[in-house]
């Protein structure tokens, strides 16, 4: 039968790649719903894919981190593990996207 003890966490690379992939449908994402912050397909990209690969650098650790009521921690699924950290990219994307076009649209609006 399924053993879910066989299925290995994926490793730090493979979470890495997802959060960059993550990181560019997030800005994307949010450029589609800012319409007045948007600064460009390439510049969509740029952010996502810098945005994603600095948290996938420094918050892989962080954002698997689940800890029970009682403060053990709980051991997180293969499933969950993607989630998380396919969600955590894509935020991360979607908030530098917005802080970049913010910044760019008040830059354009005082000159």
């Amino acid at each position: 039968g399924f053993d879910r003890r066989e299925l290995k966490p994926l490793n730090w690379t493979s979470i890495l790649i997802l959060q960059v992939v993550s990181g560019v449908v997030g800005a994307h994402l949010a450029a589609m719903a800012l319409h007045q912050y948007r600064f460009g397909w390439v510049g969509h990209t740029l952010v996502g894919l810098l945005a994603g690969g600095l948290s996938g650098y420094f918050l892989q650790a962080m954002a698997l981190t689940v800890v029970t009521a009682s403060g053990s921690l709980n051991e997180p699924t293969l499933s969950e593990v993607f989630f998380v950290e396919a969600l955590t990219g894509a935020v991360v994307g979607g908030i530098a996207m917005a802080i970049v076009g913010f910044v760019i649209y008040e830059n354009s609006a005082n000159t």
